[in-house]
């Protein structure tokens, strides 16, 4: 009489194999982290603050350059969309030429992109406030143009005192949710749905808030 041979067969394995493939992939869509728009509101921040303590670490412009640029900038920050997914932020920084000419260029220091799937930016603003601003725009033209010589001006630059100009960015979720406008105020819990960057005029010092009060 035949003893039969334990073990599994290899139908037994593949369920087996599958059944661990749906669990690990369950796994990585629920343990991992969700991007907020409060995360992208203080990457961006984060960007600022290097972008003023840069101009404060290269010193102050030279006259004739800064004559020749009207502008004291040594560091500014740039957003373009090259796709219609994606904002790039770029931190660039003032090099004088070398020879002492009235010229400069702005080389690239470190980029940030923001993936509008994820966390959508709404609009922006000169100054410090709220999303009832009349200044508030969803054109990001004014922070595309860098050409050299000479350098454009974009709303967001830093000076050698650490000093950087006030602007205003206000981020959504992408996913459905409640709405951030504060008018008429929320009835419901935002739930993270919301996200402010507000840069201070000074010391590149910066504001974030989960609304956009």
């Amino acid at each position: 009489m035949k003893r039969r041979e334990a073990g599994f067969t290899l139908t037994e394995m593949m369920i087996v194999v599958a059944i661990i493939g749906i669990l690990v992939t369950m796994a990585i869509v629920y343990l991992r982290p969700r991007l907020r728009p409060i995360d992208v509101a203080n990457r961006v921040g984060d960007l600022v603050r290097e972008a003023s303590r840069r101009a404060v670490a290269l010193g102050p412009v030279r006259p004739n350059v800064a004559v020749a640029l009207q502008s004291k900038a040594r560091t500014q920050i740039t957003a373009q969309q090259p796709t219609a997914t994606t904002i790039v932020f770029t931190l660039w920084r003032l090099q004088e030429d070398p020879l002492g000419a009235p010229t400069a260029v702005w080389i690239a220091v470190e980029t940030y992109t923001v993936d509008l799937k994820v966390v959508v930016i709404d609009s922006w603003s000169t100054g410090v406030v709220d999303y009832t601003a009349a200044t508030r725009t969803g054109n990001w033209s004014a922070w595309t143009v860098v050409s050299a010589p000479p350098p454009t001006r974009t709303p967001l630059q830093c000076r050698p005192d650490g000093t950087c100009d006030a602007v205003t960015v206000f981020f959504q979720s992408a996913l459905p949710g409640p709405s951030c406008n504060p008018v008429p105020p929320p009835t419901t819990p935002l739930l993270e749905q919301c996200g402010k960057l507000a840069v201070m005029p000074l010391g590149g010092a910066i504001s974030t808030r989960t609304d956009w009060n």
